[in-house]
């Protein structure tokens, strides 16, 4: 699991009001909290092959009133050393999710769409796509 710190969209995750953040002792480890529900957040990375990526992209990219339509059965599969890296912060109660997709350009990753935050059922939607 990744620390949450260390991600591109932290900053965004801090201006978030719908997020709190507190740090442990010592400030070694950071907590992230979705406040509607009081559910701690977790962090992944995942990498994928340039097809996969794309296809994540153009779903982001999909009006979020047709998520499912888009999405369909569609599971990207996670490669090591992918041409996409996305980056997902997730509550453990499903009702939250925010990703950032990147893409590998010119040695390193980039963003390639906005960092975007779901709620409710269309970040169950999302999550699906995950698992």
């Amino acid at each position: 699991m990744a620390n949450i710190k260390n991600l591109q969209m932290w900053k965004d995750i801090c201006a978030d009001a719908r997020i709190s953040i507190s740090k442990s002792m010592l400030g070694l480890k950071t907590t992230a909290i979705y406040n509607p529900t009081q559910s701690i957040i977790d962090v992944h990375t995942y990498e994928y092959t340039p097809q996969d990526g794309e296809r994540l992209r153009r779903i982001l990219s999909a009006h979020k009133e047709n998520l499912a339509e888009v999405i369909g059965d569609f599971h990207p599969k996670k490669v090591t050393d992918g041409n996409y890296l996305i980056e997902v912060i997730i509550s453990r109660d499903r009702q939250f999710i925010g990703l950032l997709l990147q893409q590998y350009i010119r040695m390193s990753y980039e963003p390639v769409t906005e960092v975007q935050f779901f709620e409710g059922e269309d970040a169950k939607v999302i999550n699906k796509m995950f698992q």
